[in-house]
């Protein structure tokens, strides 16, 4: 694989020049000033006269930039519930910031950003087989740390992924197909909510609460400072799989996951890239939960129909399997920095029996036409088995009858001018694709501010249910960004 594959496969899950979209917030007067300094916030504030400010409020997406009045880096649980109650009194607006993932950069949106990175604990039960993880942590160190237990919990591929907006807002991954997702292996979450108390929602209180935040939650109700998840005991080995095929030929591969997608082995999971433009444009890269050998034969069949012009198989530990598909150094998976770039994304989840054939060409001829300064792939993310067998309405996670979800991913790299005339481009393109193929679902951790009916499009029927939860829970909406709930 080539290393511009390798950069646009490690975008899949990543909840991943002159175009920017500069959103300015009044600075904070001086007595309101005054008074955050006072609110017995133990951790670091930064403002925007401060040297380390820009650094602090570029995420992932460069293509969006808020300025927040001020940055507060909670050192603890008391820090999260200060700053709540003193932005509340200030009247000012606060975000919660993990990981610093969000698509259209709604983690820096508001007055007051409250980041929470320092809450970072990760502390192991043995015998209850359970985790409790900071809300603060990143995807790479949490796969890590579980590991030297023998541990793991179902998450994404993109280390500097923040654990809060990845779970609350469901969280696919490379081993959801035999584990879930992130959101269902969570079994009790701390939370701070508007008039900052510190409360626990899970199934024995608060279960509305514990309901709408497990695929519903992000930056909602609250600021969540723990998770306890359940853990999984690593198996003795895992095999990644990487598959090539002729791009002439992507109606069989097609052909070959309508057929054998939903009811192909749990134990296996996987995500192909689209790229006409790369020296590989069409791949299948994957884990399955086992050995070589029983990988090989477990995918004799999808082999047989699909038809790749290679295969490979890699048999290795659950965290090298990490380590492989973040594509990244060990070091950098278990001290993941951010990878700042433009870019503009599309999410289409996709219903069996699957996309027509007019479908799959329509993405394949909009990702080989796009300028050359605002390359466009797709990423195709399988789904069923432990995803699609809970009920649309056990969690705020709805989508639970789906074959695979795609990502349009466009990179914007030129002036500004040609970077509007793309983002035009996708966004058009998105629109008229929905209609055309009646597609009803979009992923909320690619979360997209120009789509239509996101309310519908991100947590379908279960969306009523989950403006009665605010009502209860933050009814004066303090907690809030354009797509919230």
């Amino acid at each position: 694989m080539s290393e511009s594959m390798f950069k646009k496969v490690f975008l899949r899950f990543c909840l991943l020049f002159l175009l920017i979209i500069v959103v300015k917030t009044t600075p904070l007067k001086k007595s309101k000033k005054n008074i955050l300094e006072s609110c017995h916030i133990k951790g670091q504030i930064v403002y925007p006269n401060n040297s380390k400010y820009t650094q602090d409020v570029t995420s992932e997406n460069t293509r969006v930039t808020f300025n927040p009045a001020a940055i507060v880096y909670a050192s603890n649980v008391e820090d999260v519930q200060n700053t709540v109650k003193c932005a509340k009194s200030l009247n000012l607006t606060i975000t919660a910031r993990s990981g610093g993932h969000s698509y259209e950069e709604y983690s820096i949106f508001g007055d007051i950003v409250l980041d929470v990175t320092n809450l970072n604990q990760i502390d192991i039960n043995n015998n209850t087989k359970t985790a409790v993880i900071g809300s603060g942590n990143r995807l790479g160190p949490i796969y890590y740390k579980l590991s030297q237990d023998g541990f793991f919990i179902p998450a994404g591929s993109c280390p500097s992924v923040g654990i809060s907006g990845h779970a609350l807002g469901g969280g696919i991954g490379l081993y959801a197909r035999k584990f879930g997702t992130a959101s269902d292996n969570i079994l009790s979450i701390d939370i701070v909510n508007a008039n900052g108390s510190l409360i626990t929602a899970n199934a024995n209180q608060n279960e509305d609460l514990f309901y709408a935040l497990r695929g519903g939650g992000s930056n909602s109700y609250g600021v969540v400072t723990s998770f306890t998840f359940k853990l999984h005991p690593t198996p003795p080995k895992v095999t990644s799989f990487k598959f090539q095929y002729d791009l002439s030929k992507i109606q069989t591969v097609f052909n070959a996951i309508n057929k054998l997608g939903l009811t192909i082995t749990d134990d296996m999971t996987f995500s192909m890239v689209m790229d006409p433009s790369s020296d590989t444009p069409l791949e299948l890269d994957g884990v399955y939960q086992g050995i070589k050998k029983n990988a090989q034969k477990d995918l004799e069949n999808f082999i047989s129909l699909s038809k790749p012009t290679s295969t490979n198989f890699f048999e290795e530990s659950l965290f090298s399997s990490v380590v492989r598909w973040s594509f990244e150094s060990v070091n950098e998976t278990m001290k993941p920095t951010h990878h700042p770039n433009k870019f503009k994304a599309k999410s289409f989840l996709i219903k069996p029996p699957g996309l027509s054939s007019k479908g799959i060409q329509s993405i394949k001829n909009f990702t080989s036409k796009t300028p050359k300064d605002c390359p466009t792939f797709a990423i195709f993310d399988l789904f069923g088995g432990a995803i699609n067998r809970v009920a649309a309405d056990e969690t705020a996670f709805v989508h639970r009858n789906i074959l695979y979800g795609i990502q349009l991913y466009m990179g914007l790299n030129g002036d500004s001018t040609t970077n509007k005339k793309c983002v035009d481009q996708i966004n058009n393109f998105g629109t008229n694709y929905q209609k055309s193929f009646n597609i009803t679902n979009s992923y909320q951790n690619y979360i997209d501010k120009d789509l239509d009916n996101w309310q519908t499009r991100y947590y379908g029927s279960n969306y009523q249910k989950l403006v009665s939860v605010k009502k209860k829970f933050d009814p004066d909406n303090f907690f809030h960004f354009p797509q919230s709930i």
